[in-house]
């Protein structure tokens, strides 16, 4: 279920045209717990995510269309972000604070 949050919320992130790909890997080792997907082209570079839900990992490689190949352009683990009740400094939505200051109320 977390998979397929991550990969929904790469999708928003990335998805500027219909021009994209997701697919979830078979592997024959019952790899269905890695995603990837295809994202758009800017500079000369076609954008490629890989989501493993197990090693909670999403990994960016980038395909140099002009035959620079394929290499890792950054890495990241979420193993820790997912504890996290809030971050960044959007003003999008009311704080988890005052989510659970509401709850506690309606509770009394």
């Amino acid at each position: 279920m977390l998979g397929v949050v991550i990969v929904l919320l790469v999708l928003v992130l990335i998805k500027t045209s219909p021009n994209y790909v997701v697919a979830q890997g078979d592997g024959g080792a019952g790899a269905k717990h890695v995603f990837a997907v295809v994202g758009n082209r800017a500079n000369n570079r076609e954008p490629f995510y890989l989501v493993d839900t197990r090693q909670e990992v999403i990994m960016v490689y980038e395909y140099g269309v002009q035959g620079d190949g394929l290499g890792l352009a950054s890495a990241r683990s979420y193993k820790y972000d997912k504890q996290l009740e809030q971050y960044g400094r959007s003003n999008f939505g009311p704080k988890v604070d005052k989510i659970k200051k509401e709850k506690r109320k309606a509770k009394k």
